[in-house]
């Protein structure tokens, strides 16, 4: 089919296709074919944007201005969500051009007034369900790399990065401008987005960027797009038609982020004041240096609240601005940000200033409760990143200072430590439709501490084939500390998309047992050979539910010693979205007996019971002002016994701008099996409550007053009591249940809270205004009641801060 593109009269793109012959109803130019499946848009679409030197645009979200009236309309966008691939039933219409310093996008989306759903929320909010309009840019035109930004009907930003194909990420906030305005027939939004906040490579003369634009229509609980690429389309960023656009090549680009910071310290009854800065310089399109001076990361962002007594550490992802930025070439595979449901990565920034290495203490002497929860100090750090010609590269730095811990009598002070890491990435896409992607790089980190020095190498790759059918990444990864444990391993994703609905996932992994990335990165466990494969199926077009979801696993893990670590056949799980746009999810779950290696805390492996779990939830149409959801479930535990979970959560907004939340879950657990020291082991009674609460007013978009608390609670009281033998052989290491009277009963409760009440002006785009309290508890007391564990980690917390902290960006 001969495909020609008409102009307008002023040369600019109006993003339309018109289709000269053998049109077939549908897409204009882009035709579905029979049976649904979409034909690709395919790189060969180019579409020449017009520049508008002197454009006078209020950015207000009302497209009155005169330049919009020269630049005409692309219409029209189809379900991509559900997958359908239907025409959308409102109308949208986007314009885009350029000018010297930046891209500009208007869209107009036709709506009836009684149908949007407006609603105020912080900045990068993607789980709320409300209207808004995306826009994903392919800056390095050639699939490699790109940013997303989007508006929320009300003004809300939300904004991230893209790698190949579809691995969005939120981790990056942009000094870009937007609006949004409500009118006769629907909603309209404007975009400018300066040059200079996008990595480009460099070019002379012509350049061509990806674009691709999506809708959120909440009370239809659909996602809207043009061009219509299926969301389980294996090929995506490297599908986008392309933007052409001469001399686009911005240079000198810089910002300066004075800081100041006051933090006001309840216990200590001492103020602390903090000044710091933050350096922006882009001298070119493909290159970027930021910098931080005695930075304070503050207390303007909080954790959710875990309680894990498990050998696995818990992920919390990277909140700070100075590490969001230019992240995304330190994201080496599909496992660095979690997108395939393993996680591993060499660089997890979350170790720059957190927790200190422990410091050495005389024997018999350990560091208070408020001492362990300490982090460190940052000097300073940077980071550079760049492109030239097909290759990327990023470097790391980052200086702790010394921490002073107190003890009775006595200061200690441990020393800093200093990071590294480097990166450089080649990269090569292939020309024409759904091209072939072929990518290898490198990445090294280095931990410096007077005690020891941590290294880690490792190579990756990712291949995409002809048309996305297959997918290969992984890495192989050596570390080395100072003590001499030098460790190996090796892992790959392969994805197989056969077709539209279907995705095939296999993990291989293998860790030896001296593998250690954890000085600088994440990962969950070394010592284990794993196979773990995962099927997705979506079917849309149904009478009775608008969509099904439903995907099943196979999982076997053994470490080195031949020792099944984990195992599960099958895992089940099925979505269903009903008419009505009610959700329920059913999950059922089987592991047959396996072997723990971990849990003993050092002290060998011991065998668990085969288990069944289930579960099930309900969720209603979070369109509405009142949204409701609940969930039961029942399990096994892994000495035996039976767990149960219950939870119910609503949602209100009575208002746009008003948002209360509140959940409750309690877990009655027969036989929470936990390490009491050597080879001992108790089996618990346990009750838990975990219960959250969350209001949040907005005076405006840009001005935010919060308040939320998050409690966990839990009562165990000793009820079996277990011994691992030494000598246990090897293929049956069964703990050994033991007189409770030889057993000293160990009941414990643990209260572990978190509050806080925030105040956020935003002075201008990356400007803000904070004024934070927060108040943290965590108590480990006897068997009390669930009233007491409350009160106990409220009035005696183990941080109770005011902080108040000003930011604010100067520059091009």
């Amino acid at each position: 089919m001969n495909t020609l593109l008409r102009l307008s009269l002023v040369g600019l793109s109006s993003l339309c296709l018109h289709t000269a012959a053998q049109a077939q109803p549908g897409i204009d130019g882009l035709n579905p074919a029979p049976g649904g499946v979409q034909a690709r848009f395919g790189r060969e679409r180019v579409i020449p944007l017009q520049r508008f030197s002197d454009n006078d645009i209020e950015l207000d979200g009302q497209l009155n201005d005169a330049v919009w009236a020269q630049v005409p309309a692309q219409s029209g966008m189809w379900i991509v969500e559900p997958e359908t691939l239907e025409r959308a039933p409102y109308d949208t219409e986007m314009k885009v051009f350029y000018s010297d310093d930046g891209i500009y996008i208007a869209v107009a989306m036709e709506q009836p007034a009684d149908t949007l759903v407006r609603r105020i929320t912080a900045r990068d909010n993607r789980e709320v369900n409300r209207d808004r309009v995306s826009f994903t840019l392919d800056t390095s035109g050639e699939g490699q790399y790109g940013y997303w930004v989007s508006l929320a009907l009300g003004d809300n930003q939300l904004d991230g990065t893209i790698l190949p194909e579809r691995q969005y990420n939120s981790q990056w906030d942009g000094a870009w401008y937007g609006a949004t305005a409500q009118n006769a027939n629907g909603w309209s939004a404007e975009f400018y987005i300066p040059w200079g906040q996008l990595a480009m490579p460099s070019r002379e003369g012509r350049r061509q960027i990806g674009f691709y634009g999506e809708r959120v229509v909440a009370h239809l609980n659909q996602n809207w797009a043009w061009p219509p690429i299926a969301k389980s389309d294996p090929i995506f960023l490297s599908n986008f038609p392309l933007l052409e656009m001469e001399g686009v090549n911005p240079q000198q680009q810089w910002s300066l982020f004075p800081s100041f910071a006051s933090t006001y310290d309840e216990i200590d009854a001492d103020w602390e004041h903090r000044a710091g800065v933050d350096v922006f310089w882009r001298p070119s399109s493909n290159f970027q240096m930021t910098a931080t001076l005695n930075p304070d990361f503050g207390s303007a962002e909080a954790d959710d609240v875990v309680v894990n007594l498990t050998a696995s550490e818990t992920f919390f992802p990277e909140k700070r601005l100075f590490f969001q930025e230019g992240q995304e070439i330190f994201n080496t595979t599909s496992r660095s940000n979690g997108s395939i449901g393993k996680r591993f990565t060499i660089l997890n920034t979350r170790r720059i200033g957190g927790r200190p290495r422990s410091p050495d203490l005389p024997d018999g002497v350990a560091l208070p409760p408020r001492e362990r929860i300490q982090t460190a100090d940052l000097l300073g750090a940077a980071k550079a990143t760049g492109q030239v010609g097909n290759f990327r590269y990023g470097v790391l730095a980052a200086s702790e200072d010394d921490t002073q811990y107190r003890l009775p009598g006595q200061r200690i002070e441990q020393q800093g430590r200093d990071f590294t890491a480097f990166r450089v990435l080649y990269e090569d896409q292939g020309g024409g439709t759904g091209a072939a992607y072929r990518g290898i790089g490198y990445i090294g980190t280095v931990v410096a501490h007077p005690d020891s020095d941590a290294q880690v190498h490792a190579i990756d790759f990712r291949y995409l084939t002809q048309g996305g059918i297959w997918s290969f990444d992984g890495q192989m990864v050596t570390s080395d500390v100072d003590d001499g444990d030098q460790g190996f391993g090796a892992f790959t994703d392969i994805v197989y998309s056969p077709r539209q609905g279907f995705k095939h996932t296999l993990h291989l992994t293998y860790f030896d047992e001296d593998l250690d990335v954890n000085d600088f990165g994440y990962q969950d466990r070394n010592n284990a050979k794993e196979a773990w494969y995962r099927f997705e199926w979506i079917k849309t077009g149904l009478t009775r539910v608008r969509d099904v979801r439903v995907s099943s696993f196979l999982r076997y893990e053994e470490n080195l010693q031949g020792d099944r670590t984990n195992n599960a056949i099958p895992v089940i799980s099925t979505a269903i979205t009903l008419n009505n746009l009610d959700r329920v999810n059913v999950n059922l779950q089987h592991f047959p007996k396996r072997y723990d290696d971990l849990n003993s805390f050092g002290n060998g492996t011991f065998a668990t019971q085969e288990r069944t779990n289930y579960s099930a939830s309900y969720t209603t149409n979070t369109a509405r002002q009142l949204s409701l959801n609940a969930q039961v479930g029942r399990s096994v535990e892994l000495a035996g016994g039976y767990s149960e979970s219950y939870e119910v959560g609503a949602t209100w907004r009575p208002a746009a701008n008003i948002s209360v939340s509140g959940d409750v879950e309690y877990q009655d657990r027969d036989g929470w099996l936990l390490h009491q020291g050597g080879q001992n082991f108790t089996a618990f009674e346990t009750s838990q409550w975990e219960t959250g609460f969350r209001l949040e007013y907005y005076l405006t978009a840009k001005q935010q007053l919060s308040a939320g608390l998050q409690w966990v609670g839990i009562k165990a009281a000793g009820d079996r009591y277990f011994n691992l033998p030494s000598d246990a052989p090897t293929r049956n290491r069964d703990l050994v249940e033991v007189d409770q009277h030889a057993r000293s009963p160990g009941d414990f409760s643990i209260s572990q809270m978190n509050f806080q009440l925030r105040y956020r002006l935003e002075l201008a785009p990356l400007s803000d205004l904070f004024i934070v309290y927060n108040r943290n508890g965590n108590k480990r007391d006897n068997l009390i009641n669930f009233n007491e564990q409350f009160d106990n980690a409220w009035n005696d917390p183990l941080a109770s801060q005011l902080v108040v902290k000003v930011r604010y960006r100067l520059g091009t």
